[in-house]
């Protein structure tokens, strides 16, 4: 078997400030302050700031942190961004920076130019309610707001998974103490994804689809050596929600745009045009859903969540495509037609929740998110992500519309009673932002307002 230039290659990570010399894992490294981290950093740095991982094709570092100072060669490296080591690289970690030191070998192997295969990945919560996602960049899992796919129970780590893509193959690491299962066997370090297979990261499972494209359909593009996400959430934390189950906003690795040049966002027409559907959805009522007993009741209600979740993977697939592309009013163009003729479809709305954040259109983040909810109400169901996201999204319109800030204090208080989750300091942080704009401190007496 021939292995490219640089597999051989064995690095070591030297701290420049104190000399320390750090073993590298090919399973792979954690750095951050985190108590399993295998290098630790300084107690006021992220928790995990990045994972160093050998694959069969030489080294790279994923960055798993929207701290900006989190560099590689003085470049921001970001959330789910990637870097390829080569000697005496610099990754650098707030105060710390660490380089990396050739022990034996040639210079380290570049990423082969090789697009990945599509991935799709079905996500199920405990409640039983699955969303797919077209996996169009490295997905992160866990609690933390730099999460894609986040979800608030403590069963899941802040952060416990990634999803990634390297050399034309799909992996999956566990980031987190405890393990994670890839058909029911544990991983403690990384291993390849195949189509079919199931995940189980903490409470959710994760169902695998990898649909290779026909020889043709894609056009490839050399890979560089350092390549940002095109389309990287503008917020200090990937959602609210960054991104992806997202629930939050995408961000890829792709080098090359398979949907032609871009053009800028015409945003005046955007914002105009979700102005209208805005008000459209605020006057839709979703319809309660019928649950008969027995089993043909049980069997209706599979029936009608198949049917919702296969009627929106078609269209949030394209609209997510157009969107990582910076399509964004084709992307709205496609949403606001499938919404229309479905408006109770959480996939849709939270796609076009996921495309006003793209296009920087916070004021228009409330609606979606809004129906979303009313959707899971009105079929017995409690949205955990959506009552997150919407606090989230209160707590960003606050200053501009102040009964906002209420809102996200009543969203903390319900996700606390779903999820059984303490979220006093995060009502905390809304009651200090309230207490600032009124011109005074109310304190914990003053949450009832």
């Amino acid at each position: 078997m021939l292995f490219p230039p640089g597999f051989g290659m064995d690095y070591h990570l030297q701290n420049v400030r104190t000399g320390e010399a750090h073993s590298l894992d090919a399973h792979g490294t954690l750095i951050g302050t985190a108590d399993h981290a295998a290098i630790r950093t300084r107690a006021d740095g992220p928790f995990l700031a990045a994972l160093v991982v050998r694959y069969p094709t030489g080294w790279v570092v994923h960055g798993l942190s929207d701290d900006p100072e989190v560099t590689f060669n003085r470049a921001t490296l970001g959330v789910v961004q990637r870097a390829v080591p080569q000697r005496f690289d610099v990754l650098g970690v707030g105060a710390d920076r660490f380089r990396f030191v050739p022990r034996t070998g040639p210079a380290g192997a570049r990423e082969p130019a090789t697009d990945p295969p599509a991935c799709f990945a079905f996500v199920r919560g405990p409640d039983g309610m699955e969303e797919c996602r077209a996996v169009d960049h490295d997905l992160l899992f866990g609690r933390l707001t730099v999460c894609h796919v986040r979800f608030p129970d403590t069963k899941l780590s802040r952060l416990n998974a990634l999803l990634a893509a390297h050399a034309g193959s799909w992996y999956v690491h566990n980031l987190a103490k405890r393990p994670i299962y890839r058909n029911r066997v544990p991983v403690t370090g990384f291993d390849q994804i195949e189509d079919g297979d199931e995940l189980v990261i903490g409470p959710l499972v994760v169902r695998v689809e990898i649909r290779v494209a026909d020889v043709g359909d894609a056009t490839h593009q050399p890979a560089t050596r350092f390549d940002p996400p095109v389309d990287a959430p503008a917020r200090p934390a990937a959602p609210i929600g960054p991104a992806a189950l997202t629930d939050s906003p995408a961000a890829t690795d792709e080098t090359a745009d398979p949907f032609g040049p871009e053009k800028p966002p015409d945003r005046t027409a955007l914002l105009a045009a979700g102005v209208e559907l805005d008000r459209w959805l605020k006057a839709q009522t979703p319809t309660p859903t019928r649950q008969g007993g027995g089993i043909g009741g049980w069997l209706g209600a599979q029936r009608d969540r198949l049917t919702r979740f296969w009627n929106d993977t078609p269209e949030t697939t394209a609209a997510r495509g157009l969107r990582t592309a910076g399509k964004l009013t084709e992307a709205f163009g496609v949403l606001d037609r499938a919404i229309r003729a479905r408006p109770d479809s959480p996939g849709l709305l939270r796609e076009l929740y996921r495309l006003y954040e793209a296009a920087g259109l916070i004021e228009l983040c409330y609606r979606p998110l809004r129906q979303v909810e009313k959707v899971a109400a009105a079929r017995g169901e409690t949205d955990t992500w959506v009552l997150e996201t919407l606090a989230r999204v209160c707590e960003q319109l606050g200053p501009n519309r102040p009964g906002m800030l209420d809102r996200a204090i009543n969203y903390w208080r319900r996700l606390e009673a779903a999820t059984g989750v303490s979220y006093a300091r995060e009502r905390a942080a809304v009651l200090a932002t309230r207490a600032l704009r009124e011109g005074g401190f109310t304190g914990a007496a003053g949450e009832g307002a």
